[in-house]
Formats: C-alpha cells, structure tokens, sequence
C-alpha cells in the first residue's frame, strides 16, 4: 500500500517546470538523515482511512500535505511521486510558498514533533552561504531581483514563516542555535596519521579562552535536551558544547582538569582500559579515570561496543552495540542523560531507530553544522578544531559550525606542516 505525492509545476517546457519536476527545492546541503522531504507537497493522494489518520488534529491549509506526508513515511508507508496537482509561473509560485510559510506555523503548533521533518524545521540545513544570502534578503539589505525560483520560493517560505510566527517562535526557528566540537586525542604528540585528530593542550587552552573572550558560554546537556524537547525554549546567543569520542587516556586526563566546560566523553565500553585497535592501539580511559572526570562535571557518553560502522552491522549486532553499551556505561557511572556518538559517525535508518529504543536522549555524527531547534536530537552535528587552527579559524567553525573553506584549511595545515618539520630538523 503506498500513497501518492504531488507538487507543483511549471509552465511546460520552461526552466521552472524544468526545477519543480527534479523534486528537489530546499535550499542547503547539509541534509541530515532526519530532515524534511526535498519536494514541496501540495496533495496527497491514498486510501481515504489512511489519509484520515495522518491527517488527525492537522489544521487545514497548504502546508497541511507536508505534515500528512511525513506522518505517513514515520509510518513506514511508501511514497510515490506523483504528476503536478497546479501549475504555476514564478508569481504563482512566491504566493504559495509564502502561503505555505504562514499555514506551516499553524502545523508547527498542532504538532511540534514533526518539526526536524518539516521545511519550517530547515533553517540550519542550508550550511553558512545559505543563511548569510537568506538573512540579507529578509532584512532587505539584497534586492530580490530576478531570483532564481528556488531562492524565490525559500525567500518567500520564511517571509510567510514570520509574518506569522511570534517573535519567540521566530528566534527559535532562526537564531536559537548551537555548535558542538569534537575532539579526539589531545596529546599534541601529531604521528603521523593521526594529526588531523589531535590537539596539543596548548591549543586547547587557546580554543577555550578565544571561546571566553568572545562571549561563549557552555550548554549543559540537560539545556540543551529541553531546547530540543520543548516547542517554546529558546537559547541565548553564543552556546558551546565540548565532545571527546574514543576516551583516550591522556583526553580523559585534560578534560579531567577542564571538566568546568562540561565536556562530554564517548568511549568504546568494550575497550575500556585497553588499547585503541582502531587508531594504533592507543590507550584507552580506565574505569576509574572515567569514573574521576564524571565526579569532576563531566559527562560519560557510548561510543558503542567495539567503535565498528554501525550501519553494515545486522540488525542484531545494532542493537547488542546500541543497548549493550548503555548498561555497560550504567554499571559505570551513574547516567542522568543517555548520551551516543555515533563510531565513524556512521548511521542509518536502523542505528537510528535502536539509538531511539535503546534510550539515548540525544546522538551525535560526525555531519557539520550548527544545532538548531530542527535538528533530529538523534542527528546532531559537530565540527573538529584541528591543531593548525588560528584564532580566525577555530572562530570561523565556532560561528558557522563548518570548516574554513577548502582553501583556507589547505594553507593553515600546509603552513602547519612546514613549520612542525622545521622544529622536527
């Protein structure tokens, strides 16, 4: 049983039918595993008692097709594309989608659960360049003259989107946001292979105190789960969030001496006080120094069983990985939020679906991004500061959440490594 999507179209044979049929129109790359559908849906079409369902306690509208279409995929139920319900030029095509802006924040508040799945919920998967054009045409500062459609539909989407949502509502879909930075080793020793994930604890301090000077600030986890749980909370501006995966000693160790910023550290409960098999067998945290940097503040996360892709496991393994970890961090430490990074941060619909079963409040990847009201708490994005970062660098990941341009990261690891082996001579 399968129901049928449809959307609109263009005149035929004209570049805007020609976008509308690729079924593709939000704007950004950053798609999570946990996000909106790519197409605009005006009707859904199925068994009448399957549409009913879906469409329970829903207000009538033009976003309303959205909502009914991702209630029925969390269902299981297969969607089909269908042909266009309209036609319309580019006129036609900023009225609905600012019409669609304004009856999506009647759906949000019928139902505040659907909104990692809803283009309302998009605002932080569109990646820095996305924001920055977004903002400029919103506030004016850019003409909107001869957009492309699909920044005149975006642009007309969240023009609908504030005309009427509250100002509370807005910042939250908007501003309220967060970055969190992952860290692996810190030891600064850089072997070879392992220097684009350790930080000498020199460069740490310096992260930590440029976070300080410019007005950054931690986010418990707990804060950070009742942004994500509640439909009305919003953040203050500038909040960091510190993650360590693998637990190694000497990470362990420093966090232990920071543990004011609340770091969060993930370790391979099968692996505990032995050696890394995945990175030159390096040594891993013991129970006891686990057990010291939670006393100290911080928190104790699963890193899984034994750091393997979850995602090419069998949906057994998943799961004795998922759950198993979890008791063993129990027997560990006592575990107010069930916290899981993801190994490689790798994940699909499965690994997802145990993390939610297996009682995990929130799970990171290793996807960059900032964390916005939007974010699946399950799909949480990070970015990692590297050695070679300067104070502009490690700023610019803290503000966008993404790296420096390819570029940019080129030269400062180039310039890193010039002056690391002249040291070395």
């Amino acid at each position: 049983m399968s129901v049928t999507l449809h959307g609109p179209g263009g005149p035929p044979g004209s570049a805007l039918d020609s976008w509308l049929s690729a079924g593709d129109h939000l704007l950004g790359g950053l798609r999570p595993l946990v996000g909106p559908l790519p197409g605009v849906i005006l009707d859904v079409r199925g068994p009448a008692d399957l549409l009913q369902r879906a469409r329970a306690g829903l207000p009538d509208g033009t976003a309303t097709a959205e909502a009914i279409a991702v209630r029925l995929r969390r269902d299981g139920v297969p969607l089909v594309a269908g042909p266009p319900a309209r036609r319309v030029d580019a006129r036609e095509l900023a009225e609905l989608s600012r019409a669609r802006g304004r009856d999506a924040v009647q759906v949000l508040r019928a139902d505040p659960s659907l909104l990692p799945e809803l283009q309302i919920g998009a605002w932080w998967i569109g990646g820095w360049r996305v924001r920055l054009t977004r903002r400029a045409l919103l506030t004016g500062r850019v003409a909107p003259r001869r957009l492309p459609p699909r920044l005149l539909a975006d642009l007309a989407f969240w023009s609908g989107v504030h005309e009427a949502a509250t100002p509370v509502e807005w910042h939250r879909l908007t501003a309220s946001s967060y970055v969190v930075l992952c860290y692996h080793r810190l030891s600064g020793e850089a072997k070879p292979g392992q220097e684009r994930m350790d930080v000498a604890p020199q460069a740490l301090d310096r992260q930590l105190r440029l976070l300080r000077a410019l007005g950054w600030r931690v986010l418990p986890p707990e804060q950070a789960l009742g942004f994500h749980r509640r439909p009305d909370a919003v953040l203050p501006r500038r909040r960091y969030v510190i993650t360590a995966d693998d637990a190694f000693a000497e990470a362990v160790h420093e966090l232990t001496t920071r543990a004011v910023h609340r770091p969060q550290v993930f370790t391979v409960t099968g692996s505990l006080g032995g050696r890394a098999t995945w990175l030159d067998d390096e040594p891993v945290a013991t129970r006891e120094e686990l057990a010291r940097l939670h006393t100290a503040g911080g928190e104790i996360g699963s890193h899984a069983r034994r750091h393997l892709p979850l995602d090419t496991l069998t949906d057994d393994e998943i799961e004795a990985e998922v759950a198993g970890s979890l008791a063993d961090l129990r027997d560990l430490v006592p575990v107010d939020v069930p916290l899981l990074a993801y190994p490689h941060g790798r994940h699909d619909p499965r690994v997802h679906a145990a993390a939610v079963k297996a009682g995990y409040d929130a799970a990171y990847t290793t996807a960059q991004g900032r964390n916005g009201a939007g974010t699946d708490r399950w799909c949480l994005r990070r970015v990692e500061p590297k050695v070679w970062d300067t104070p502009a660098s490690f700023a610019w990941k803290v503000l966008t959440g993404e790296s420096p341009p390819p570029r940019w990261e080129r030269r400062l690891e180039r310039r890193w490594r010039i002056a690391n082996s002249r040291d070395e001579s």
